[in-house]
């Protein structure tokens, strides 16, 4: 259901640090796009790019993870005598 007025826009807003499915956040950015809501929009970037850097950083996390199991696995055959 579209979004009709700045106070629903605002209510969504409040829940973007709880989480809220893409469709909504999709809702909020084409209520944005009709609108001059430059304080809404501000709070939706820096949530969007918090995001992100959380997404990057575990991203990162894993990669070193998959990393230190590669030398694990590397020293483990080594040990068995298998190449």
């Amino acid at each position: 259901m579209p979004i009709q007025n700045d106070e629903e826009c605002k209510q969504l807003i409040d829940k973007l640090d709880k989480g809220l499915p893409p469709q909504m956040i999709d809702e909020i950015i084409s209520y944005l796009e009709k609108t001059n809501n430059s304080e809404f929009t501000m709070t939706l970037v820096k949530y969007l790019n918090n995001q992100n850097i959380q997404s990057r950083n575990s991203v990162w996390a894993l990669s070193s993870q998959i990393s230190m199991i590669g030398e694990d696995v590397s020293k483990i055959k080594e040990h068995l005598g298998i190449s």
